[in-house]
């Protein structure tokens, strides 16, 4: 008779493992609540059976790399290992039918696939605890996709819009492509097959490729585009018209706009020399209105700056033109100011720069929340290197912002003055280890203040 094993809820709710936790073949394993495995493997023997109850999770922890080996279906699943250390996969894929969260330290496929179905999903990848795959594998997810509107389906990073019913879709997120890269392109690449091939064409869809700033592979982010992989060339082209394009990179990602049909997608240099050399680009708020501000380090054969707004960052509309200087090393300031956007919540913006011969290029997006009808806003959350923090006030004053982690440690502090209106501060917290912060402002004549919580990734 084989043996059972019952890991209950009600009798322990977190299980420490010494050494290893091995399934034998032979052996029922059952696992409910939370099962903590300190620095320690998870094994499945030959013949062995384990399942896990909806509500389960499998919690990896301590300083040290450990395996799974043997085809597991986990509900849950975290990965908290301190300093760089990993859980690597073996000898079999991995299946997640929940949540898969990333507190500390990585995961590597080691050439296996990590199976997301239609129901898993990743949690809280980030710089320091993320999917790795320097030898190959993928992480799957398929699910029917009917009119997506910026859906990114169990989110690994390939976010898709159209009006068309895709049927099930099956999207791939890979790290070694069997052909190799563009050069410049970053450590990750998509692929996304459908169920029914009919369905994948006139699409006019809309991509948004998502990346790590450690996947970069020192490709430029102010150069990156989208690269479509041509099975009947068998080679990378780039995808255009470069107008389609948008990229952010402080969220880090680059999207384009009028796909008809989707393929392997990866995410690299354009070939398309630039003009112009930015080196900043920001929007603060006068009032209720925007005032845009961007510089210059260099511009060659530039036609013109087309500032371009946006009240979804998809469909853009170019709302003014400013000429340029075209002058090479020398710093250029530049402003604008969008009086007809000070009743909108929330605004993209964008600045195109026209070449003489047509081509543009774009700046990264910025957001606007000028004209917001609430006291006070603070985005994105969670956050990897500018927070965004709209204030409405009554008077001109002096703000003291401090920011405290998890610790209760004062960790920040900026001291920022205030005009009657609404206001837009950008606090740049990119430095800050990944963990939840209480962003606290106080005022040097009001008696209130301001508490705001944020995760940084």
């Amino acid at each position: 008779m084989k043996k059972a094993l019952y890991l209950l809820a009600l009798l322990c709710t977190t299980t420490a493992v010494n050494s290893q936790l091995y399934v034998q073949g032979g052996a029922l394993f059952h696992v409910g609540g939370t099962v903590t495995l300190q620095d320690e493997d998870f094994i499945l023997g030959t013949g062995g059976s384990i399942t896990f109850t909806p509500d389960s999770k499998v919690l990896f922890s301590g300083n040290k790399d450990n395996i799974i080996r043997g085809f597991f279906g986990f509900s849950n699943l975290e990965i908290a290992k301190s300093g760089n250390h990993q859980v690597s996969l073996q000898n079999e894929d991995l299946q997640v039918s929940g949540q898969m969260i990333f507190t500390a330290g990585f995961f590597n496929l080691n050439n296996k696939t990590l199976i997301l179905g239609s129901t898993g999903t990743l949690i809280n990848e980030n710089e320091n605890s993320h999917i790795i795959g320097p030898t190959g594998g993928s992480v799957k997810v398929s699910m029917p996709l009917n009119q997506p509107n910026n859906l990114n389906p169990g989110n690994i990073g390939a976010a898709i819009t159209s009006t068309k019913d895709l049927g099930n879709v099956t999207i791939d997120r890979g790290y070694v492509y069997a052909t190799g890269l563009p050069s410049g392109a970053v450590k990750r690449y998509y692929t996304i097959n459908f169920a029914d091939p009919s369905k994948d064409a006139d699409l006019n869809a809309t991509l948004q490729l998502h990346y790590l700033e450690s996947e970069l592979n020192g490709a430029n982010e102010t150069k990156l585009a989208l690269w479509k992989f041509d099975n009947g060339t068998n080679a990378w082209k780039e995808q255009g018209p470069i107008e389609n394009i948008t990229r952010d990179e402080v969220a880090n990602w680059v999207q384009l706009t009028g796909i008809n049909s989707l393929s392997p997608w990866t995410i690299a240099e354009t070939s398309s020399p630039l003009p112009v050399k930015l080196t900043s680009f920001n929007v603060t708020c006068n009032q209720n209105t925007p005032i845009l501000e961007w510089q210059t380090a260099s511009e060659t054969n530039v036609h013109s700056f087309e500032i371009q707004r946006s009240l979804n960052s998809r469909e853009w509309v170019t709302i003014a033109s400013l000429p340029p200087t075209n002058q090479n090393n020398v710093l250029t300031n530049y402003q604008y100011t969008d009086q007809e956007a000070a009743q909108l919540d929330r605004v993209y913006y964008r600045i195109a720069s026209l070449d003489f011969d047509g081509t543009k290029s774009f700046s990264p997006v910025r957001t606007s929340a000028c004209g917001i009808n609430q006291d006070w806003k603070v985005w994105p959350n969670p956050v990897r290197e500018l927070l965004n923090v709209s204030i409405a006030t009554t008077q001109t004053d002096k703000a003291t912002i401090q920011l405290i982690d998890s610790k209760g440690s004062r960790v920040r502090l900026w001291t920022k003055y205030t005009q009657s209106g609404v206001n837009q501060l950008t606090l740049d917290v990119h430095d800050l280890p990944s963990g939840a912060y209480h962003l606290i402002i106080t005022w040097s004549h009001r008696n209130d203040r301001i508490t705001a919580h944020f995760i940084k990734r």
